[in-house]
């Protein structure tokens, strides 16, 4: 059985969770739909149940809550339609619609929809067997405009796994509005004999709600000599990126780890285009401004200062005051 999400928001184009998930931030009083299809991907037909249920984020995870239970965000999402019977092989769709209340809580809600598939403990004894797959939705409700998503890399260490492995693990810190899903890489530099590794992948799955602080992980190759290494650490989360540097030291026991170390952080690439653009249509003005004024500058002072030569003929006033002569 599968489940994706088929459309989003045309604001989020360029947002890679919102191909994902339900992601959204609406003001109180609004109604959003979305579309999920469910896919059928065994060999007997199928009877799929569709439902929201709650989820929350803490300890670093987006956490599904048990069953069917509800929360706000489950109050307020309906799916349609709650079954579907679907031959092997084949496809189906069902939309989900999230009136909001007016009086709606402001700030982020959690929660899941579920296609499920439920087996029946055979006669005479035994246990159900229940599969679920589902599309997370992030929403955030508020007045006025999106809370931004943001975040800081406080530390970088390195340590080693029980097993010897060296790990370089981040302290990132959500200081945004938003939700954060976290990916990204590592690059070792500067190394033993000038060596340099990487890029290698940070462990999936680390979620921060806002406020939150938690630990993401890039777990390398035993082989890697202990250093000391540069290490930059690039995260991202949907269109955010943040850079974090620092200079750090496996240790030699499995299990123990060094102190951690300050990282130089560095900003968002993503949102300098916006900020050059900005000075770049500023920088236009200014100079628009400057070929506008100079030619007034350089018009000589009178009476006649702004009349032209028409057909060979200088324009003249007429006497006492009269139409100016001329062709």
């Amino acid at each position: 059985m599968g489940i994706r999400i088929v459309d989003a928001p045309s604001s989020r184009v360029g947002d890679p969770r919102a191909k994902l998930y339900i992601v959204d931030h609406v003001a109180p009083g609004t109604t959003i739909t979305r579309r999920v299809e469910v896919s059928n991907r065994t060999d007997v037909p199928q009877a799929i149940q569709l439902y929201a249920a709650a989820a929350e984020v803490t300890g670093g995870s987006f956490r599904f809550s048990d069953g069917r239970k509800a929360n706000d965000l489950t109050g307020w999402t309906v799916v349609n339609p709650a079954n579907l019977s679907l031959r092997p092989g084949t496809t189906g769709l069902a939309t989900v619609t999230i009136v909001v209340p007016a009086r709606a809580t402001v700030g982020e809600h959690y929660g899941v929809v579920w296609a499920e598939l439920r087996a029946r403990a055979p006669t005479g004894g035994g246990i159900d067997a229940v599969n679920r797959v589902g599309v997370r939705i992030y929403l955030s409700v508020g007045p006025g405009g999106e809370p931004p998503t943001d975040f800081a890399v406080a530390t970088l260490q390195a340590r080693r796994a029980a097993d010897g492995r060296p790990v370089v693990e981040a302290t990132v810190r959500n200081i945004g509005g938003r939700a954060l899903d976290l990916s990204g890489e590592l690059r070792l530099t500067n190394g033993p004999g000038g060596l340099s590794a990487g890029p290698f992948n940070a462990t999936l799955g680390t979620t921060l709600a806002p406020g939150q602080t938690e630990p993401v992980q890039v777990t390398l190759d035993k082989a890697l000599p202990d250093g000391p290494w540069d290490a930059r650490i690039a995260l991202r989360s949907g269109t955010t990126t943040r850079e974090a540097t620092a200079t750090v030291t496996f240790p030699d026991d499995p299990g123990s780890g060094s102190r951690p170390v300050a990282a130089a952080e560095s900003r968002d690439a993503t949102r300098l285009p916006v900020a050059t653009t900005a000075f770049a249509i500023a920088a236009v003005v200014v100079v628009l401004l400057l070929l506008w004024l100079l030619p007034l500058r350089r018009r000589p002072s009178g009476v006649h200062s702004g009349l032209r030569r028409r057909r060979g003929r200088p324009w003249r006033p007429r006497p006492n005051g009269g139409p100016p002569q001329g062709g």
